[in-house]
């Protein structure tokens, strides 16, 4: 009996385990055309020391073998989701080569046990599109693999009508927080008729608000801000130094650009703020901060009165001389 026991409690926590390795943000890359790459403790690139998507090195050892051997053919990319009642959401951001071409997907994640590919991912909307070309719908089919240096993500991106394919994808965990709009948590929660309160604590999705070091020799930075979920009228507000530089922005599709220009201290800190919330709980945004010397990529998941804090250092600050 109690060795009936002890087989039972562990299949439940392997299950568990599986599940909870399915939540979260995976990193990895998207590639047109081409078959799906295999992957093993000798392939899997080493991701320990990136704290930002947009700073992973293209022309890295460990990224060509990633790609499989196709760079030209393949795009950078983040996956992350979220799970209800055995439910997911999903949101797919994708990078150009210069960092500077960004499109985001949302999408519902189903399980499909009796197919090849275990997970469906059906697309639901463009939520922002940074590139010169439309940005179409696409579904992708994946299965979660264990190799001997973690769990996999892999799979294929097709069309969502005709099942043509158009490539493959790969994705690693990252230990990164989830960003995804919290218009869009509460919306799929509402479709699928879900009571928020019912979820245990490690399925109720709250978004940490984000606080980020910068250095930079830039005397300035220019920014634009573009809403990834509804558009219901949020409000945000930016501060530098204890300063409002803007009020009572209304985030949209089409970005809203502001400058700042950085005070002759050393440290400048960065704030942007949620004042209120629109029709629908919550408020994120898709925040570019562009420098002379760098640029930035951010989602912002925020509630009322939460904020995003950053601090810039200025490297050649006349008083930090």
């Amino acid at each position: 009996m109690r060795i009936l026991y002890f087989f039972v409690c562990l299949f439940f926590l392997s299950t568990q385990s599986t599940a909870q390795d399915k939540t979260g943000v995976w990193k990895g890359i998207v590639v047109f055309g081409g078959s799906v790459p295999y992957f093993n403790s000798a392939t899997l690139p080493s991701i320990g020391n990136e704290t930002r998507l947009g700073r992973i090195n293209p022309n890295s050892p460990a990224m060509a073998i990633y790609l499989n051997g196709n760079p030209e053919l393949a795009t950078k990319a983040k996956l992350e989701m979220i799970e209800a009642d055995e439910r997911m959401l999903a949101q797919l951001t994708s990078y150009g080569p210069d960092n500077k071409l960004v499109t985001m997907y949302q999408f519902y994640v189903r399980p499909t046990p009796k197919e090849f590919y275990k997970y469906h991912l059906q697309a639901k909307s463009v939520l922002v599109n940074e590139t010169i070309k439309k940005a179409d719908l696409f579904d992708l089919r994946g299965s979660f693999l264990n190799t001997d240096s973690g769990v996999v993500f892999q799979g294929v991106w097709e069309d969502p009508f005709g099942k043509r394919r158009f490539g493959t994808f790969a994705f690693v965990p990252s230990t990164e927080p989830v960003t995804i709009n919290p218009e869009l948590w509460h919306g799929f929660l509402k479709k699928s008729r879900i009571d928020e309160t019912s979820l245990t604590p490690d399925r109720q999705f709250k978004p940490s608000p984000l606080f980020d070091t910068i250095t930079t020799n830039a005397p300035a930075v220019y920014g634009n801000l573009v809403d990834n979920g509804l558009i219901d009228q949020d409000t945000l507000s930016i501060w530098l130094n204890g300063r409002l530089i803007e009020d009572d922005i209304v985030p949209g599709k089409k970005p809203f650009y502001f400058r700042i220009n950085l005070g002759e201290q050393e440290l400048n800190h960065f704030t942007i703020r949620c004042k209120s919330e629109g029709k629908e709980k919550g408020t994120g945004v898709h925040l570019n901060l562009q420098f002379l010397d760098l640029q930035m990529k951010y989602n912002l998941a925020l509630y009322q009165y939460h904020q995003a804090e950053w601090v810039i250092r200025r490297k050649d600050s006349v008083k930090s001389k």
